[in-house]
Order: C-alpha cells, then structure tokens, then sequence
C-alpha cells in the first residue's frame, strides 16, 4: 500500500528534480609560490619566487600529530612532549569536541531513516449529554446525562521525509565536514601544545646555558677581586681598581640572580604546558652547550596546505558552509513526508491482546509546498551564502599568514646560523684579548680598567652565544610549527 503511494507522490514532484541540483563544492585554490624564497641553505641566495595555484586535499585521517620532536633525540623533551599530550586539559577540551562532533554527525544521518515510536494511550472521556447527535442513544433522560467512554490504544507511529532533493545528505555532509574540522582543530592544538613545550624547554636551556657561563664569570671576578686586593695592600694598585673590581662582581652576580628569575618564569609557563601545577614541578639545570637542531628538509610551498592543520581545518568549514547554503537552497523546494500508525484499540484492556479483531491503522503523506513566508527562506540562504563567502576569504588569508610564517622561520632558522658563527669568532677573539689583557696587567703594562673592559666584552660575547645557541633551537621549533608539524 506505501509502495504505490510513494510512486504517485514522487512522480507528482518528479519535474522538479532538476532545478533541485545545486553546483558541486569544490576545495578552494589558493596562490603560493612555487618555492620558498629563502631557502635553508645558508649559503644559497634569496630569490622572489613564481605563483602558482593548489587546491586543499584532503584532511588526513589520523588524529595525531606527528612525534616531530624525536628528531631532537634528547630525552628530556621527549618526556615532556608526552606529559603534555597526555596530561593537557586544552587537549583533552579538544578531543571532548571532536566527540560532540561526531555525534551531531550521528544525529544528522539519524534523520533520513524511519522514525518509529511506541505511543501507549489510556484515557476516558464524557460527552455531553447535550450534544448534537446524528442518532439518539436510550431514553431522553439518558442522553441528557452524557455518555462515558474509556479507551485502551497501543499504537506504533511512524514518520518518514523521502529526501527527494537532498536536502538531508546536505546535512550529513556539513556535519561529517565539521567532524573533520574537529579533528583538523584536535591536531593544531597538539602541535601548538607540543611546539610551546619545546619552546620553553629550550629556552630553559639556554638560560642553564647562561647561567653557567655566568657562574664562570663569577668565580673569575671573585679571584680578581682577591688579586686587586691583596695588589692593593702591597701598595701596587690603588683602591679605585679595588672598587671596580667588587662592582664587576656585583654585577654578574645580579645577572646571574636575573637569569634565575627568567627561568623560574619559563619553568611556571613549562609546568602549565604539560598539564602539571607550577609548585610541584621543575625541571633540573643542565649546564654545557646544548645539542644542534637537526636538519628540516623543508617541503614544497603546496604540501604545506596538506601539513597544516588550522588550514585544513579552515577548508573542511568551507566545504560544511557549502553544504549549508545548498541546505538552504533546498529548503525552500517542496518537502515529502510519510506518516502513519497501527495498533490495537479497545474499550477494554483485557480486550487489548485481540489484535485481529480491534487493531487500527493509518497510512498518509503530505507534501509541504512553500508559498509564503515573509521571505525567511530566501534570507536564510542569503546568510549561508554570506558565511560562506566570508570563511573562503578567510581561508585565502589563512594561507598568506601560512607562507609568511614560514618564511619568517626559515629567514630566523638561516640568519641565525650565520650570526652563530660570527658570534664564535668573536668569543674566541674576545676570550684571547681577555688573557693577554690581564698578562699585561700582571706585568704592570695596563691599568686595571683594560682588564674590566676586556672581561666585559668577553662576558657579553660568551652570553650571546649561549642565547644564540638557544634561540636557534626555538626557531627550527618554529619552523617545524609553521610547517604543521611534518618534516617532509
């Protein structure tokens, strides 16, 4: 009996099919340049680069982020790195999202099957017993009293819109393109996350580094202090060069105190990245020079649109906002739904099991034409169209931010190699004047103030270098964000 129903109510809408077809979304091209115009080689030169154009593939169907930080191979990091993953309350919000994601995924494809309830009913009623009625029931005095009914009814209703247009797989495919932004989203927190811990991690080094180097200092301007001391007693020097040499002192060592207030703060910002209270954790000092960053063999300027995560999250809101301006386009063609129930009814409960004798049906459709509505359809197709004119505009500027990004990192990854290596010929430099400074000084050649000037130079020197060192290692971190995350 549904079957032919259907056939005639299709068939009635059947012209309208063709207007019902709405243009295919496509991933959108963006301009990028065909290489990166500053190259990793440090000794290669920098040069403009041609556009050309690439379109977002499609997002990649694990969840995770690449372990990008086993390629610093220190234990340490890696250690933290999986704190962090584990223990973050900013992932864990991230991961509760791409759940609510799939469920509202669920949710929609739940609406194109059959929706069946089960309605148990009992009631009674009084009609009036000055009604009008088309036959009398008894005496007059009968019906003037009403009539009392009771009615025992089981009914299994169901409902069903044939999604004649696609108005409903629009749906299922918004919400699967929000599922995916969800898991695009869950990755860029993992690599931002992952990314900060590395970054206050090697900038605690560094100021280990620092700090070491200031130690050093310390106990060389300590013995200088006792030289000139003891110079001046003998009557060699005068207290002037005594003085200066306890002010030297002072002030490494109220260096030394400003470092160990900088690392406190990094290691506060550290804790809160792998998910741990800043009071019960710390991080041990490691003094020395720390490793080199490896090598990031960089990929091509169109792969990074396959590599980022907040790009590919931004494409799969697109590709759901084009679902919904075809959602709305639809829902202002006419809707076909089906309906009915079966059940037993009877006056008596006991009457209820004898289905044969006291069961009910009934089976219809409807098709919702709309005529007028103030034009609230219409606008609401507007809005879908405007959103999503807007987020491809963002998308395109996404990507802009992208491409600066990581020519700003490979421009910090190359100029800091370079400038590492000046800043070790000058230590060296700085170091050799240092030793023939204070020889001069020993002999009485050069007055106490060469030697300050020497020491200094040296000290600022020694202190760039291990800063330069760290911020090196930040940088190639940088650079592994602004790439999403992947080496190749």
């Amino acid at each position: 009996m549904l079957k032919p129903l259907v056939a005639a109510l299709l068939l009635a809408l059947g012209g309208l099919g063709g207007c019902a077809r709405g243009p295919r979304y496509q991933p959108p091209a963006v301009p990028l340049p065909a290489a990166w115009k500053t190259p990793a080689d440090p000794a290669a030169p920098i040069v403009p680069q041609p556009l050309t154009t690439a379109e977002v593939p499609a997002p990649a169907a694990s969840p995770a982020v690449a372990p990008w930080w086993e390629l610093f191979a220190d234990p340490d990091l890696t250690a933290l790195e999986v704190q962090a993953l584990a223990n973050s309350p900013t992932l864990q919000a991230a991961a509760a999202r791409v759940d609510e994601a799939r469920a509202n995924l669920r949710i929609a494809t739940s609406y194109r099957l059959p929706e069946l309830t089960l309605d148990p009913q009992a009631y009674r009623t009084r009609l009036s017993g000055l009604r009008p009625i088309p036959f009398a029931l008894g005496d007059g005095a009968n019906n003037r009293r009403g009539v009392l009914q009771t009615q025992y009814y089981v009914p299994l209703n169901a409902s069903y819109e044939a999604d004649v247009w696609g108005r409903l797989r629009g749906g299922i495919r918004a919400a699967r393109a929000d599922a995916q932004a969800a898991e695009a989203d869950l990755r860029t927190v993992q690599l931002t996350l992952t990314t900060d811990a590395a970054t206050y991690y090697f900038g605690l080094r560094a100021l280990d580094a620092d700090a070491a180097v200031l130690d050093t200092t310390r106990q060389d301007r300590l013995r200088a202090v006792q030289l000139t001391q003891a110079r001046f007693k003998a009557g060699i020097d005068n207290e002037i060069a005594l003085r200066r040499a306890e002010s030297e002192l002072a002030l490494v060592e109220a260096a030394l105190l400003d470092v160990q207030r900088q690392r406190a703060g990094l290691e506060a910002a550290l804790a809160a990245a792998v998910g741990r209270p800043a009071s019960a954790f710390a991080l041990a000092a490691r003094p020395g020079v720390p490793a080199p960053p490896p090598a990031v063999p960089v990929a091509l300027p169109a792969a990074l649109l396959a590599q980022r995560p907040d790009l590919q999250r931004a494409e799969r809101e697109l590709a759901a906002a084009a679902a919904r301006v075809d959602v709305a386009r639809l829902a202002r063609l006419p809707t076909v739904s089906l309906n009915g129930f079966i059940g037993p009814q009877s006056a008596e409960l006991a009457d209820l099991p004898r289905v044969a004798d006291n069961y009910t049906y009934y089976v219809g459709g409807v098709v919702s034409i709309p005529i007028f509505n103030g034009g609230r359809l219409r606008a609401t197709q507007q809005v879908a169209a405007a959103r999503y004119d807007a987020l491809a505009a963002e998308y395109r500027q996404r990507a802009l931010t992208a491409v600066q990004e990581v020519e700003t990192a490979l421009a910090d990854v190359r100029f800091r190699q370079q400038q590492l290596a000046a800043q070790e010929a000058a230590q060296r430099a700085a170091h050799l004047a240092v030793r023939l400074t204070a020889e001069r000084y020993r002999t009485g050649l050069t007055s106490y103030f060469e030697v300050v000037d020497a020491n200094r130079v040296s000290l600022e020197s020694a202190r760039l270098l291990a800063q330069n060192r760290g911020e090196q290692l930040r940088a190639t971190v940088q650079l592994v964000r602004a790439l999403g995350g992947s080496w190749q």
